[in-house]
């Protein structure tokens, strides 16, 4: 029996389940066939919701990991290995699962070829467009988690082909195009035998295809974004990004692409929550979030929050009023109060708890994503204005990229409840203006990549920014447009002199203590690509060892990934050098 049968088979088997743990009561069981040869139809109004529920799992699936990948999370303890590789010391090479890539091949790519086989029988080609367009976001998550992977001869068989990174990006471009071009076809979105689809079924956008045309375009821009600042910097691509951000806000019908959890039991709580719940279903390795044992790293809130040795009224716990709507400080046991860090994997001081540590879950008003009733954020705003503000940079107009970025972290702020209600709170607000971002004149890249930073906090864009900067930093000497984009100068020691030319402070991104040495700290002999250590950073997550390497070895070896600890170091298609705009200590990085 062809293995994708039993996959599809077992897959509509979770639907049933998720389907009555998030929306139904026992009478919504449907009939199961009890063969185990012949896979359950399932109508295309039944299956959306879990398709769509899918969709936030895999945004939360990727940033779980981004997280700590990107430095932004640390943890208490210093292990070089575990089960948990990305929060010790990268050596992935032995974690069982990684549950973004059954999420997309099995959870969210079965289930959508099979609502769409469905639709087509009745002709409901809403179902089909918004199936094609979570396959599209699924895609793009994917491909840069993992880089090359089956998509031509996905399902075709039990060992598929891989396509290059290069082809999937061209096909994703087209397939943003062709799907935009349907959202627009009176005979696909007023298509009279289109069935109405409810809130229940879509809780992102409750059927609304004007919303799920303005998140393709939105996604549209996202792909082209992958072309800068390294693959394909050019004035006419950046005008491509910008034409595509401006399609996506302009679009009368744009709202953010949310997915709301209501709490409760389960998975009705948001995953980023305290209710921590995993979506492990015995097969996918879900991740729940270790929220409660995790601790803010240095970079985030000693050099991007700006925070303070000491808390007073009028300046509050950090120079970024969004610290502390973000995180809630803790009192230790000297009854001292402050938005404590460590540096990533450096293990806490036998003195510590982890509960001087701040609380990441939300505070009241604070964080909408880490709470129980909180969000899955898979398109914002101010992402999209970050997108415009970078191309805007790149094309030579740092006025409007300066302007662009000061809206988008105006945006942010209000997002995550930072108010100006009483004068201290106005003078916080004003002040990290000053010092963050004092004006045009003064502008760079990495002021602007350092505030898009904060703002994908707990978003898969995080990872996908650090990566795309290739970690740039005086740590490894990587600069774009002469400056470390991940090195920040400040001076937010409580002082009023908020003139940038006297920063006293800089702190870079650095890599965790406790890298595993066998992988990450090895001696030049060792092989071709030890020239990166000790400045080597992770690029790109192993495949799936439980389908991957028992199925499809064949095609690993060929690309050179069978458990080769070297093809975490390889870069995405979008990361290699291929301008001028980026330059290197050490030139040999790029080969």
């Amino acid at each position: 029996m062809d293995s994708m049968k039993k996959f599809r088979n077992y897959t509509i088997t979770l639907f049933l389940v998720a389907i009555v743990l998030l929306f139904s009561g026992c009478q919504d069981w449907l009939d199961v066939n009890t063969s185990k040869d012949t896979p359950t139809s399932v109508p295309a109004d039944q299956t959306l919701s879990l398709v769509v529920f899918y969709a936030s799992q895999i945004c939360y699936d990727h940033a779980e990991y981004g997280i700590y990948l990107s430095q932004a999370l640390t943890t208490g303890g210093r292990s070089q290995t575990g089960s948990y590789a990305y929060k010790s010391g990268w050596e992935f090479l032995s974690m069982n699962r990684h549950p973004q890539w059954r999420r997309h091949f099995y959870d969210i790519g079965v289930n959508v070829n099979g609502m769409i086989a469905e639709a087509e029988k009745i002709n409901s080609k809403n179902f089909i467009l918004i199936g094609r367009t979570i396959q599209l976001q699924s895609t793009l998550l994917t491909t840069d988690a993992f880089g090359d992977m089956p998509l031509s001869q996905v399902y075709k068989s039990n060992s598929p082909a891989y396509d290059t990174q290069a082809s999937i990006y061209e096909w994703m471009l087209k397939e943003a195009d062709d799907l935009i071009a349907l959202y627009n076809d009176d005979a696909w979105i007023n298509n009279p035998t289109n069935k109405t689809i409810t809130q229940k079924m879509d809780r992102i956008f409750a059927g609304d295809l004007g919303k799920w045309r303005a998140y393709t375009k939105a996604l549209k821009a996202r792909i082209l974004l992958r072309k800068l600042p390294n693959w394909d910097n050019t004035p006419e691509n950046c005008d491509k990004i910008i034409a595509a951000v401006d399609d996506a806000l302009n679009d009368p019908s744009y709202a953010d692409a949310i997915y709301k959890y209501d709490g409760g039991s389960t998975e009705k709580n948001c995953p980023w929550g305290p209710a921590q719940p995993s979506l492990n279903l015995g097969w996918t390795q879900g991740r729940a979030n270790l929220l409660t044992d995790a601790v803010p790293s240095r970079f985030l809130t000693f050099a991007l929050f700006g925070s303070y040795a000491t808390f007073a009224q009028s300046r509050g716990y950090a120079l970024d009023p969004r610290a502390e709507q973000l995180m809630t400080p803790r009192i230790d046991a000297g009854s001292v109060k402050t938005l404590r860090y460590l540096d990533n994997n450096i293990g806490m001081a036998t003195s510590m708890k982890i509960t001087y540590y701040p609380d990441l879950f939300a505070a009241e008003g604070g964080n909408p994503y880490s709470r129980n009733n909180g969000y899955i954020l898979l398109m914002s705003q101010e992402e999209l204005l970050f997108m415009k503000a970078e191309a805007q940079y790149w094309k030579g107009d740092k006025t409007s990229s300066y302007n662009t970025t000061v809206d988008a972290v105006k945006i942010n702020m209000a997002r995550v409840g930072v108010t100006t209600d009483n004068a201290n709170k106005l003078a916080y607000y004003n002040r990290f203006f000053q010092i963050r971002l004092p004006g045009e004149t003064l502008f760079t890249i990495s002021d602007l990549m350092q505030q898009k930073y904060v703002a994908m906090y707990m978003q898969p864009e995080l990872w996908n920014d650090v990566r795309r900067y290739n970690y740039s930093s005086k740590t490894n000497g990587i600069a774009y447009d002469g400056q470390f984009v991940y090195t920040v100068k400040t001076c937010h020691d409580g002082s009023r002199n908020v003139n940038p030319s006297n920063f006293s402070v800089e702190f870079s991104l650095t890599r965790p203590y406790n890298l595993y040495d066998a992988y990450w700290n090895t001696p030049e002999s060792f092989g071709e690509n030890a020239k990166f250590s000790p400045n080597a950073w992770i690029n790109r997550l192993n495949y799936d060892p439980e389908t991957e390497d028992k199925y499809n070895r064949t095609e690993l070896e060929r690309l050179g990934a069978y458990k080769n600890p070297e093809w975490l170091k390889k870069r995405m298609i979008w990361a290699y050098k291929n301008n001028s705009f980026v330059t290197s200590a050490d030139a040999t990085e790029w080969k």
